[in-house]
């Protein structure tokens, strides 16, 4: 049996069989870790505590947002 190649994800910082990667990058944990990474790459690591309150209720907006663009779908 052929070993699987693993492919680690930054993102959620875990190690993906290649095989499983398309759907890995899919799940809703991958999809808030980019966002939060996004968001912390923009505004920078070191927040404060209404710096993190004003992203979380943006990421809940762009969820949001991609939950209704999906039911249209």
């Amino acid at each position: 049996m052929k070993d699987s190649k693993t492919i680690h994800c930054d993102v959620c910082d875990d190690k993906v069989v290649e095989s499983e990667w398309e759907s890995h990058i899919k799940t809703d944990t991958h999809k808030e870790n980019a966002l939060t990474q996004i968001m912390e790459d923009r505004i920078g690591k070191e927040k404060l505590v209404e710096t993190r309150d004003e992203t979380t209720e943006f990421l809940e907006e762009l969820e949001q947002d991609y939950a209704d663009k999906e039911k249209d779908l």
